[in-house]
């Protein structure tokens, strides 16, 4: 009886020192695996942190002439030249440029040599295409249309990694003729991007390139096709690049959604010095650091400030004011004045017709009545403009713009 009890007991303790060692080991495995989770989690970041881009994004280059090519080698390419140069010299992160469509101006023959001018410069040419690059001689159906594009650019729509941010670029002009076109994307590609939506993380960046804006800055509503793309993303971080209004807008389209609608680089059809919203030919640099996006207007006058001011009396309609513009505003900018040293507070915004653009058109524009009207209709309203009254005459006044990231630029008025 003795012998088996004693047998059972040691039975029992062999059994229970086993199941220490299957726990121990147990916890040891366990222990491995959050420590492999960890270091997996940190190079992650690690990597993160190393990604990132440089992009210089170009709105409607758009040459129609010989004369206007010339413009774009000889007077835009070496400034953004100059660009890609530095961002190369202070980072080893990529460099592209992006133009938002309309590449060319119904020019087909001119598509392979503006791709030549800027595949001169040392960055990837990324390109979009607008309702000025399909062939309007063509007879038939719109991809008949696109076939010089896409010979030259390749797919009208396609997407890839750039840094930590995600590219989709659309094809989002339903053309039928020159002036027959509706904004939209057709059944191929709303089918293409549902596929690409169900691969791509909730918490990731997504970046829409296409022409034509995703919100109607006439009614100021977010366009039906725009909004479906949103809800396929709904939980990303997604950012829309666009041109073809020749004015420059950011807007916020949602809680994780916005626009940034770039302004014409040459100015306004290559017939006035600055768009009809008063933007000076520039273009939009974004750069991605440390996983997060900063972005600002780079106009191309190196001696021109960001903040454009005129004295009273210069404005009509604000004859009592101070006047200023502010390139590149969004309305995360916070726009103030001193007085004299003394702190004034926000400067009053409004709504303006950039009174350069109009000075221009009316006094030193010379073209034929076509061109004229043309440019003369297509004057716009912007709200990148403030206000203020001295309180003392002859005072010394100065105007300070920060925008979102934090950037201060500053004019002094006297």
């Amino acid at each position: 009886m003795r012998t088996h009890a004693t047998t059972f007991f040691r039975k029992v303790y062999c059994d229970f020192i086993f199941l220490r060692y299957l726990c121990s080991m147990k916890q040891i495995l366990i222990t491995i695996f959050l420590l492999l989770a960890t270091l997996v989690c940190s190079i992650a970041n690690i990597l993160a942190q190393d990604a990132g881009f440089n992009l210089i994004v170009v709105g409607d280059s758009q040459p129609q002439t010989e004369a206007q090519l010339e413009r774009l080698e000889h007077e835009i390419i070496p400034h953004i030249g100059r660009i890609v140069e530095e961002c190369c010299s202070s980072s080893t992160l990529p460099t592209a440029i992006l133009i938002t469509g309309d590449v060319v101006w119904d020019n087909m023959a001119f598509l392979s040599r503006v791709k030549e001018l800027f595949e001169g410069l040392d960055a990837e040419l990324i390109t979009v295409i607008g309702n000025h690059d399909h062939n309007r001689d063509v007879r038939g159906g719109e991809r008949l249309k696109e076939q010089d594009y896409e010979a030259v650019f390749g797919s009208r729509y396609k997407h890839f990694t750039l840094g930590n941010t995600h590219f989709i670029v659309l094809d989002n002009i339903r053309y039928r003729g020159y002036e027959d076109y509706s904004i939209g994307l057709d059944k191929e590609q709303r089918k293409w991007l549902r596929a690409i939506a169900k691969n791509i993380a909730k918490d990731e960046r997504i970046a829409i390139c296409m022409h034509a804006p995703a919100y109607d800055y006439r009614n100021g509503k977010i366009k039906p096709y725009a909004r479906q793309i949103m809800r396929l993303f709904d939980e990303c971080e997604l950012h829309f690049i666009t041109g073809h209004r020749h004015r420059h807008a950011t807007t916020e389209l949602g809680r994780n959604a916005i626009e940034h609608n770039v302004a014409q680089v040459n100015g306004n059809l290559w017939f006035a010095p600055l768009c009809t919203d008063g933007t000076p030919p520039g273009v939009l640099c974004i750069e991605e650091r440390n996983n997060q996006w900063q972005w600002h207007f780079r106009t191309f006058d190196s001696e021109q400030s960001k903040v454009r001011a005129w004295h009273e009396g210069e404005v009509e309609g604000n004859e009592e004011y101070v006047v200023v513009k502010v390139i590149g505003w969004d309305d995360k900018h916070r726009v103030e004045w001193s007085e004299n040293g003394r702190a004034m507070g926000a400067m009053e915004q409004i709504t303006l017709l950039d009174p350069d653009y109009i000075y221009y058109v009316d006094n030193e524009a010379d073209y034929n009545e076509i061109i004229m009207s043309r440019l003369r209709r297509s004057a716009a309203p912007h709200s990148h403009y403030f206000r203020c009254k001295r309180t003392e005459k002859n005072s010394d006044v100065v105007i300070s713009v920060t925008d979102r990231f934090g950037r201060e630029y500053s004019c002094k008025v006297r």
